[in-house]
């Protein structure tokens, strides 16, 4: 999990264009699961979180696109176009959603990926919260409520990657795990380990595509 410099704004208006989506209109292209699963289903400083998919919310493309890049960059443009990738059929960006429909926060950021050869997994990836929110709870309020979709959508286990936040998905559920075959993310680099190298919470075989120490890990969900 990352966090990153944006200031969270509120993200005020008049939404009723918002509540038409949330409705499930035929032109959105939401199905009535979808709707279910977007509905808040946590609380937290009296405020309802929710994670929505972003492409149920293209007003917030850009402002997402700006909070994910504090932490990998990348032009806006680009962003956006990943962002916009987003759909039912997966790749699917939730965003984390905090206050009112008419004043609501956001207040992080995660993707699910299919993975390659097992159809009841899903890759974790892009989990990003706002660092002005951090030690707030909002990380794991980002993390229950992407399970619960996964789980809604029928899956069973997810996988993910972090550089140095081992700790926090342990204490989250999720256990140390080698890459499940094949692995699509991310694409194999370096020469296998020796064998005599084990995963453990403190050290880790497996390297990112620069070259990065990375920790595997899953849960079953």
């Amino acid at each position: 999990m990352a966090v990153t410099n944006v200031a969270v704004s509120p993200v005020c208006g008049d939404h009723d264009h918002v509540e038409k989506l949330q409705l499930g209109r035929q032109d959105t292209g939401t199905s009535a699961s979808e709707l279910m699963m977007t509905e808040p289903t946590s609380t937290m400083s009296e405020a309802p979180l929710r994670a929505v998919p972003i492409h149920q919310r293209p007003d917030l493309l850009a402002p997402c696109a700006d909070l994910v890049n504090q932490e990998w960059k990348r032009s806006q443009a680009a962003r956006i176009h990943s962002l916009q990738k987003s759909c039912s059929e997966f790749p699917v960006c939730l965003v984390l959603l905090g206050g009112q429909s008419r004043c609501e926060s956001l207040l992080g950021h995660s993707r699910l990926s299919r993975v390659v050869g097992q159809s009841n997994s899903l890759f974790v990836e892009s989990v990003v919260v706002s660092k002005a929110e951090r030690g707030k709870g909002y990380g794991r309020a980002l993390m229950e409520e992407t399970e619960r979709y996964a789980q809604n959508r029928g899956f069973k286990r997810l996988y993910l990657t972090t550089h140095d936040k081992q700790h926090f998905y342990k204490h989250m559920g999720y256990v140390l795990s080698t890459p499940p075959p094949p692995c699509p993310v991310p694409p194999p680099t370096p020469p296998a380990p020796p064998k005599s190298v084990v995963q453990t919470l403190t050290q880790t075989p497996y390297t990112d595509a620069k070259g990065m120490p990375i920790y595997w890990m899953h849960k079953d969900i």
